[in-house]
Order: structure tokens, then C-alpha cells, then sequence
């Protein structure tokens, strides 16, 4: 493995030959790094070979469930990811877009002990992440974070043969299913669900619709307007009110 560094910029050569990670983006329960200037894409290979390693370091087995939020460029962050995980030697579940939850339930439903999610969560535009875990229910604390910090930045990531891939195209439908199953509303309600252009906007409008309510979204998660909102709650509530008014 290569040794990340942490001085590297765009539009250079290093840049596109060598791993970028910053130190700081090893936060206590997860990471967090603007994308571009903090991590790379080959930083983000660095990181799925660390987590990788991490995972046959302490006798887990190597299957890891990945998925990734909204975010324009989240899917490429997670196809980097999974490259550095398959290098380690897992088995990756791609669950596609999801939300955190959707992922934590994929472990159980997959029957894989490890996850990587690729999300910044309510960060804005231009933060990337990965919320990590190999214990399920339970996600990476300081201890972990710190021993795959360790991994990463000290380039002590180890290549293994035997990875592989498994594409899930229907884990919103089976997660869908298990979350509405048996749950009616005793009366009809109309909802504006606020998911502004958030991952939950591709789940929680059917979700409510599946459970009796009306209306659940009149804007979906590809709305312009309420993408120019996210990260204005002031605003966001605006538009929602106007959706109420219209109802």
C-alpha cells in the first residue's frame, strides 16, 4: 500500500497518481472530509484497503455492505471505495443509493458483519464520509477509527486475493417492505415530508404512502427549488409552507 500524503492539490500529477488523506478527517465515530482538497480518490482506495485490512486484523469476516447518499459525486466515492475493500479481499454488497438505516438493516438482511456507508450526512455540498462498522447493530467508536487511522495514514494496508462483488438492486423494496409491513394510519392525514433534495426523499414519500397517508410529497428529490434550499432550514420551512397553503 502506498503511504497517503497530505500536501498534495488538484490539477498536478502527484494528485492523480498518489493517495491524498488528511488526518483530520478521522473523526470519534466516523470520517469526514471535504472532498477534493482533503481526499482523493485514491485516498478513498486507501481507506477501503485499511478498513479491509482492519477487518481480517481482528478475524471478522470480510463481508461488508456498502451503499451512498445523494450527493452528486457520492457514487464515484463509493466505487473508490469498493476498490480499495476488494483489494483487502471483501465481499461487497452495493446496496446503491440508501440512507444510513437502510444500510444497517442490510447487514442484517444480507447477513454481512461489516458496513461502509458512503454519506456526510447533514453536512453540505462538498463534504464526503463513511460511517463504518464490523459489530452490528453498533458502528466504529475512537478505538476503531483510530487503529484504521493508523492503518491509512502508516500505508500498512495489505492486498488480498478473493474479493468480490455483489450488486443488490432491490434493497429499497425489501427494506420498504419490512419498515410498513402491518402499519396502517387509523385515519387518513395529509404529510409534507421536508426531505428538501435528501436521500430520504427516495424513501420516506412511499413509505408514508404504503402506511395510508395522503399526499406525502408533492416536490420529489430531484426538485431544483428545494435543492438550492438544503442547508437554509429557514427557507426550507418557507416551501413547506407553501406546499401546506396548497393542500
Amino acid at each position: 500500500m502506498i503511504k497517503p500524503r497530505s500536501d498534495l492539490v488538484p490539477n498536478t500529477a502527484d494528485y492523480e497518481n498518489l493517495p491524498l488523506v488528511t488526518a483530520n478527517g478521522f473523526r470519534e465515530y466516523d470520517a469526514r472530509w471535504l472532498f477534493g482538497k482533503e481526499i482523493n480518490l485514491l485516498g478513498i482506495q486507501a481507506l477501503g484497503l485499511g478498513l479491509g485490512t482492519y477487518l481480517h486484523d481482528i478475524g471478522v469476516q470480510s463481508k461488508v455492505v456498502t451503499g451512498h447518499d445523494f450527493r452528486s459525486y457520492s457514487l464515484s466515492i463509493k466505487q473508490a471505495l469498493t476498490i480499495g475493500l476488494l483489494r483487502a479481499g471483501c465481499e461487497v454488497h452495493d446496496i446503491g443509493l440508501a440512507l444510513s438505516p437502510v444500510a444497517y438493516f442490510a447487514q442484517f438482511a444480507l447477513d454481512c458483519p461489516a458496513v461502509a456507508m458512503v454519506t456526510a450526512s447533514h453536512n453540505e455540498n462538498g463534504w464526503t464520509g463513511v460511517k463504518m462498522g464490523a459489530q452490528r447493530p453498533l458502528t466504529f467508536g475512537p478505538d476503531e477509527i483510530n487503529a484504521i487511522k493508523k492503518i491509512v495514514l502508516e500505508g500498512l494496508g495489505k492486498e488480498r486475493s478473493g474479493g468480490a462483488y455483489v450488486a443488490v438492486p432491490d434493497m429499497r423494496e425489501t427494506y420498504l417492505q419490512a419498515v410498513t409491513k402491518g402499519h396502517k394510519l387509523s385515519r387518513p392525514i395529509k404529510v409534507i415530508a421536508a426531505c428538501g433534495n435528501g436521500t430520504a426523499g427516495a424513501f420516506a414519500p412511499e413509505a408514508l404512502r404504503r402506511i395510508g397517508a395522503e399526499h406525502p410529497l408533492r416536490r420529489s428529490i430531484e426538485d431544483e427549488k428545494l435543492a438550492s434550499l438544503v442547508g437554509d432550514d429557514d427557507l426550507l420551512l418557507d416551501a413547506c409552507d407553501e406546499e401546506i397553503e396548497a393542500l
